[in-house]
C-alpha cells in the first residue's frame, strides 16, 4: 500500500514537473511576449519564476522521497536522471534567475553608454537559463523513459 502511493507521488511529481516545462517553455512564454510589450512580458515572466521553480523543487523533492522509501533497488539510472534535473533547476532558480534579475534593474537605470555591457551579460545569463531548462525537460523525459521502460498498461 505504502509502495503504489509512494509510487503515485513519484509519477504525479514527474508528470507535473515535466508539464510545467512544457507548458511555460512552449505556451506562456511565447504567447506572453508576444501579446505584451517586451518590457512588461519581461516582467510578468520574472513575477511567474519563482513560482515556476518552486514547483520543480517541490516536485523533485517529493520524487527524491519516493525514491527513499522505495528503497534504492532498481532505481540506477533514476537516481541520474533526478540529479541531473534537480542541479539544473536549483542553478537556473536560485544562480542564474536572480543574477539576470537584478541586471534587468541595473538596464532600467543605467546610462545609454552602460547599457549595452549589461544587455549583452543579460542575453548571456537568459541564454544560459534556456538551457538549463532544456536539460531539466529532457533529464525528466529521459527519467520518464527510464519509468516506463518495464511498465505495462
Amino acid at each position: 500500500m505504502v509502495n503504489t502511493i509512494f509510487n503515485f507521488i513519484y509519477l504525479l511529481s514527474l508528470v507535473v514537473w515535466i508539464g510545467s516545462i512544457v507548458f511555460f517553455s512552449f505556451f506562456v512564454a511565447p504567447v506572453v511576449f508576444k501579446t505584451l510589450e517586451r518590457e512588461k512580458a519581461g516582467e510578468l515572466v520574472g513575477i511567474i519564476f519563482p513560482r515556476y521553480y518552486k514547483l520543480g523543487y517541490v516536485c523533485g523533492t517529493l520524487i527524491l522521497l519516493s525514491f527513499l522509501v522505495s528503497g534504492a533497488e532498481g532505481i540506477g539510472l533514476k537516481w541520474c536522471a533526478w540529479g541531473i534535473m534537480i542541479l539544473a533547476s536549483v542553478l537556473a532558480g536560485v544562480g542564474v534567475n536572480p543574477k539576470a534579475k537584478l541586471l534587468k534593474e541595473k538596464i532600467k537605470s543605467a546610462s545609454e553608454e552602460d547599457k549595452p555591457g549589461l544587455e549583452a551579460k543579460f542575453k548571456s545569463l537568459h541564454s544560459l537559463s534556456v538551457k538549463l531548462n532544456a536539460v531539466t525537460l529532457f533529464s525528466g523525459l529521459w527519467l520518464l523513459g527510464l519509468t516506463t521502460s518495464n511498465y505495462q498498461i
